[in-house]
């Protein structure tokens, strides 16, 4: 920890953003994208192995910038909350992986079911113009669109319905 906090590494921050243009304070995060695989290359220090990219945004800069935890600590001056954000999406991940594996009982031809956080929910596959799509129902809530977009298999209407339930758990 204390590494990444050199006044090395900290004035390399602040250069970088010099380079941008950008301001060296006041930043604020605007959520954390969770790659999947350490693949992304921070955009302020260049490291090469992110997965958790905090999106940082200044109301007096145009553009957004994706970087890793210790430059989003940097940017808005409190490493501890961007080590928090980090720590949230990790455990996010990890409750989604867990979900992802359960098993899905079939109730009928086309549809499934699982309970899951004291929810009943159910994945229904049907066809509109011999197109295949798949529809929810989450204790009676139906949903047919994400993203104004039919779902186009199981996977998708799974993240979807984790996506839907971890969002009311908080």
């Amino acid at each position: 920890m204390e590494s990444e906090m050199s006044p090395g590494y900290l004035s390399r921050c602040h250069e970088a953003l010099k380079r941008l243009g950008a301001p060296l304070e006041g930043w604020y995060c605007s959520g954390v994208v969770d790659y999947g695989n350490a693949v992304f290359e921070c955009e302020l220090c260049g490291y090469p192995a992110v997965r958790y990219v905090h999106i940082m945004v200044h109301k007096e800069y145009p553009a957004q910038v994706q970087v890793g935890c210790v430059c989003a600590g940097i940017m808005e001056g409190d490493i501890l909350a961007a080590k928090e954000r980090d720590r949230q999406a990790k455990n996010r991940s990890a409750r989604k992986s867990k979900y992802l594996q359960k098993h899905w009982e079939a109730t009928e031809d086309n549809r499934w079911m699982i309970r899951h956080k004291h929810k009943t929910i159910t994945v229904e596959r049907d066809s509109f113009r011999d197109r295949e799509y798949y529809k929810i129902d989450i204790d009676g809530d139906q949903y047919h669109w994400k993203d104004n977009n039919r779902m186009s298999s199981f996977l998708v209407a799974q993240h979807y319905i984790f996506d839907i339930i971890d969002a009311e758990a908080k």
